[in-house]
């Protein structure tokens, strides 16, 4: 239902003609209800209140214009210069905000001028209702409405949709179907990321004792493209094939597509917007190295409550009990998602390198599984510290550390890493081959650490 009415007020801003009607509607009901409550005293003039509510909506509106015009030109910075053409040319929302606002200031200006403002009259009442609809609700969504709309993601997709549209309108476009023998495909109508999928619910539309294999194709917070299978079903028998068939809407309608990606379902995204401000805070641009070991440290909490969970979450579990299999992110995947593009970014300053190391120390703590162990295990070893485990002027020329307090600083958290990882491997990881392999190259880097100090 909110998904519904959503998709409803999305309709309704793309065309200014349907948003003035039902301002239009709403406004004009609502005031004759107020006329048949309150009819008002024959004599009593509402100047004054008029007076007022002109000045707030021209406040407003010169005011949040103000705010949109410097928001407008951080984000030409950051994007193109283009958008702000964009923005108001293809936008109907903001042209309607901006008309109705001047209009209503208008309106409530010529009342005063010609004599209109007599409390018995209903002019001055649709005046006042339809400033106070402005004030109290399109005001608030116009707000909502340009921090939806400076976004990225808003900014990329409305770009597409735009081009897309001019391609349909000049070129004949070939049809795209996919029609395999032995499957039935669940086809996504429109391009966007997999915000999130129904799972009860498609749990219960799959009727019991389902014998075909499903299959969901993308995993939560991908981006499908209209036409792409969302689920594939490898039929069993022809009963199964009829369901299908016939249910193709029904099972489509439980994958929510969204312009943007969501916390909801999608556990990457969260890690990748810290990973996003991570490297922007170790650019030479902005150089805050602070905001980088503090997203770290969050993205640490994060891998930690990752390392103490099943592999296998409880929708995939429930929806194995009918032949449907999820696509779900892994550990390892978790992992480098975190990780490799700080350390990337981040490798030649000694900081940010030996924070990582701490951190993946203080997660080892937490590992009692053996396959996650590992996953750390090589993290760390992907930095290629090797250099740090010889003497210096052998490696002087691939080494990025300059200076010997920033070797030794790494050293340290390095030998505190390899304290802490073959504690772990003797408790969790004795009958494991591969293990004990490292454990013996760790405390031979280990002792050589310890008796190297420069």
């Amino acid at each position: 239902m909110k998904q519904k009415i959503l998709l409803l007020h999305e309709r309704v801003k793309q065309d200014w003609r349907y948003l003035t009607l039902v301002a239009y509607v709403i406004v004009a009901l609502l005031t004759l209800i107020l006329h048949y409550l309150r009819p008002g005293e024959a004599g009593v003039l509402l100047d004054g209140f008029l007076s007022t509510l002109a000045s707030i909506v021209a406040t407003l509106v010169v005011t949040t214009f103000s705010f949109v015009f410097v928001a407008l030109q951080l984000a030409s910075v950051q994007f193109s210069p283009r958008i702000i053409r964009s923005f108001f040319e293809y936008d109907h929302f903001s042209r309607f905000f901006l008309w109705s606002f001047i209009a209503c200031v208008g309106y409530l200006m010529s009342l005063q001028y010609f004599g209109l403002s007599d409390a018995v009259l209903i002019y001055p009442k649709f005046g006042i209702v339809g400033a106070f609809y402005l004030i109290l609700l399109v005001f608030p969504l116009f707000i909502h409405h340009v921090v939806d709309n400076i976004n990225a993601s808003s900014i990329t997709q409305n770009i597409a949709k735009r081009t897309i549209n001019e391609i349909e309108q000049l070129y004949e476009t070939n049809g795209f179907q996919q029609n395999p023998s032995d499957k039935v495909l669940i086809i996504n109508q429109e391009s966007g990321y997999l915000d999130s999928i129904k799972y009860k619910k498609l749990f219960d539309v799959i009727p019991e004792g389902n014998r075909s294999k499903i299959v969901v194709k993308p995993h939560v917070g991908s981006f499908v493209l209209a036409g792409m299978p969302l689920l594939e079903v490898l039929i069993d028998n022809e009963e199964d094939r009829v369901f299908f068939e016939q249910n193709k809407q029904l099972i489509a309608a439980q994958f929510i597509i969204s312009k943007f990606r969501s916390y909801e379902q999608d556990i990457p995204f969260g890690i990748r917007q810290l990973v996003d401000i991570a490297i922007k805070a170790i650019s030479p641009a902005v150089n805050d190295p602070t905001t980088a070991l503090n997203c770290i440290d969050y993205l640490g909490n994060i891998i930690q409550k990752a390392a103490l969970s099943n592999t296998i979450s409880k929708e995939a579990i429930l929806l194995e009990r009918k032949n449907i299999f999820i696509r779900e992110f892994n550990f390892e995947q978790l992992v480098d998602l975190a990780f490799d593009q700080i350390y990337h970014w981040g490798k030649e300053d000694y900081i940010v390198v030996r924070h990582l190391i701490k951190t993946i120390t203080n997660i080892l703590t937490f590992v009692t599984d053996s396959s996650k162990l590992k996953v750390l295990l090589a993290e760390v070893e992907d930095m290629e510290l090797s250099f740090l485990q010889e003497d210096y002027e052998k490696v002087r020329s691939e080494c990025p550390f300059k200076k010997a307090e920033h070797r030794n600083s790494l050293r340290e958290h390095l030998s505190d890493y390899y304290e802490m990882a073959i504690k772990r491997m003797e408790e969790i990881g004795k009958d494991d081959k591969k293990l004990v392999s490292i454990k013996k190259s760790y405390e031979r880097n280990l002792a050589f650490i310890l008796k190297n100090r420069e």
